[in-house]
């Protein structure tokens, strides 16, 4: 049998996909009109919980304030946008159940409603008798006894909140690129070189007894030399350049409007607001 629990967990309940990752919490519960069961639930998700999705409860669990849901949160993300604030009709649902891949909604926990607890306090009205102690109290019109003015009937305070995720993502893409350039470099190289230089030397004795006495032309011729300049070129190493990472944490603030019920009496003396005001 399935376990009876309270329709109000569901909206202090966060949400969470199939895979256990963190949704959001409870935006609104949508309930069978005939049965008065929850069927879906809308729940905040992205950045702050700004947007939200319907989801079927089929296959839920609700487990210490969790409600763990049936499907995976990219398909919650891209579930279709319907405009529920006056319920949905039963083309709506169909919709709803065809984007999660159902055609119904299957069986699952049994959440105690308004209408359970207004049946089990007229039965126990029924049980204690028609004879009521003079200055015991009156009923109300739904039926409940008010005798104590303590009051059986309660109403879901909701508010918006702003639940912060993120999600990590390229920004940008850093490459070291490798170019050519073309410069101008001079290098002074010292040289040497021959050049001729005319010596005259007077005629020694040894060298007057060997000349033969001829006159005539002559020639006479020396080689030269110098230093060749050879240049060439070669490629070699001089730096080793790398790309490196490092975390950098930043603050940002983000600021948005959250709506809030507020809960106040009328008619009823003595009582506080949800301010804790005295009234």
């Amino acid at each position: 049998m399935a376990e009876k629990k309270n329709i109000k967990d569901l909206f202090d309940a966060t949400a969470y996909d199939k895979s256990g990752d963190k949704l959001g919490s409870v935006k609104e519960i949508f309930v069978d009109d005939r049965t008065g069961q929850p069927t879906f639930v809308e729940v905040n998700h992205g950045l702050f919980g700004m947007s939200s999705s319907l989801v079927p409860l089929r296959g839920h669990r609700l487990e210490d304030g969790k409600l763990n849901l049936a499907f995976e949160k990219d398909r919650i993300k891209d579930a279709p946008g319907l405009d529920a604030e006056k319920g949905l009709t039963p083309e709506d649902q169909n919709r709803i159940y065809a984007h999660y891949g159902l055609d119904r909604a299957d069986e699952g926990d049994t959440y105690v409603t308004d209408a359970d607890r207004n049946a089990g306090q007229q039965q126990a009205a029924a049980g204690a008798g028609t004879g009521a102690a003079a200055g015991a109290g009156t009923t109300s019109k739904g039926g409940t006894t008010t005798a104590n003015g303590a009051g059986d009937q309660e109403i879901i305070r909701s508010e918006e909140q702003l639940n912060v995720d993120k999600d990590r993502v390229a920004t940008g893409e850093a490459r070291l690129r490798k170019y050519v350039t073309t410069e101008k470099e001079t290098v002074e190289v010292p040289v040497s070189r021959e050049e001729v230089r005319v010596e005259r030397t007077p005629i020694s004795e040894s060298d007057a007894k060997n000349y033969d006495g001829n006159i005539g032309e002559q020639e006479a011729s020396v080689t030269l030399h110098e230093d060749k300049v050879n240049v060439s070129k070669e490629s070699v190493p001089v730096e080793k350049v790398s790309l490196g990472k490092e975390q950098v944490t930043d603050t940002k603030r983000y600021s948005d409007d959250v709506r809030k019920e507020h809960i106040d009496t009328e008619g009823v003396k003595g009582t506080n607001d949800v301010d804790g005001k005295r009234k």
